[in-house]
């Protein structure tokens, strides 16, 4: 489907749960008590992914919170593969439980995974969000072996962890995997540090032969491949170049709204129509077609969004 400014939905990112079992610095360090409703149903789910596939949308990514906390995310993953239309499934992980599930995930049809990892070092990765890196590794690696499309996404923080932006770049030279610098978000408690942009890690590659990847599936990030490296380096430049203009995609929370902008406050809920086919057809059309044609961030430096990271789905 088509927005009024003729950009083509066909991405959606579902979120099934705030809760994570993390406390990173710039998320939610002191913890997240949900608010009090229910998260979506696997059946309200596969509702809400049967009319956006009616409606053109092939891509599903599962996000949180942290989505593999949910006891029933096998039975989540394996009812979105079920649904005519849509042609791949990923997820996005902090990765601490990815090891114990990934072949479980993978035989209900998840094909790509996105793990947040914003250390390599063991001790400043516990400090900063309280989990064992051995764990995110772990999982990480099995990922790899069975052949998943794989991509560590990294939020580089002044005086936190840009130190160790090299050794990320690093990571591409021996694994097939994206390893894709995103710039921090002033939202929520992000709000109190400082992150570092695109421009500013693209002098660590100075030097370097880089080529940059033309064709990237229509996604936000820019990517490009090192000589003599297996995987490829990319950003996503949320803070210094809007990529609005190219957005393919809509975001549904936890509990049950249409979000089609991270940045801006509208939402449309969905949970009074989720068992009626044509209202929540008529519904998510009506938000598609509206969706924002920009967000404000470059101008106000500030997230319009109503609700923080955590309560809107990464």
């Amino acid at each position: 489907m088509l927005d009024k400014f003729n950009r083509e939905i066909n991405y959606a990112r579902i979120s099934i749960t705030d809760a994570c079992n993390l406390r990173c610095l710039y998320c939610m360090p002191n913890g997240y008590i949900a608010k009090h409703y229910n998260f979506l149903t696997v059946d309200e789910i596969k509702n809400i992914v049967t009319a956006l596939a009616h409606l053109g949308v092939k891509r599903i990514r599962v996000t949180g919170g942290e989505p593999l906390v949910r006891q029933d995310i096998l039975d989540i993953i394996g009812t979105i593969n079920e649904v005519d239309g849509i042609e791949d499934i990923g997820i996005t992980t902090n990765g601490i439980l990815l090891g114990d599930k990934i072949f479980d995930l993978v035989e209900n049809g998840l094909k790509r995974v996105n793990i947040s990892l914003d250390s390599l070092k063991e001790d400043r990765f516990k400090k900063l969000t309280g989990g064992d890196l051995k764990r995110v590794l772990d999982g990480l690696n099995k990922a790899l072996e069975l052949g998943l499309v794989v991509k560590v996404n990294m939020i580089p923080i002044k005086d936190i962890n840009d130190d160790e932006i090299v050794d990320f770049i690093e990571m591409t030279k021996n694994m097939n995997i994206d390893v894709r610098f995103i710039e921090l978000m002033p939202i929520g408690e992000a709000t109190r540090f400082t992150g570092v942009t695109k421009d500013d890690i693209m002098k660590y590659l100075e030097g370097a032969n880089i080529v940059k990847i033309e064709n990237n599936g229509g996604g936000p990030s820019e990517v490009y491949r090192l000589d003599g490296h297996i995987g490829r380096v990319g950003f996503i430049t949320t803070m210094s170049h809007s990529f609005c203009s190219r957005c393919n995609r809509v975001r549904i929370t936890s509990d049950g709204k249409l979000k089609t902008c991270l940045h801006n406050p509208d939402e449309y809920d969905l949970r009074p129509y989720i068992d009626d086919v044509d209202r929540l057809l008529e519904v998510l059309k009506m938000g598609i077609y509206n969706k924002y044609e920009k967000h404000t961030l470059l101008e106000d430096k500030i997230s319009k969004s109503s609700r923080d990271m955590v309560r809107t789905g990464g």
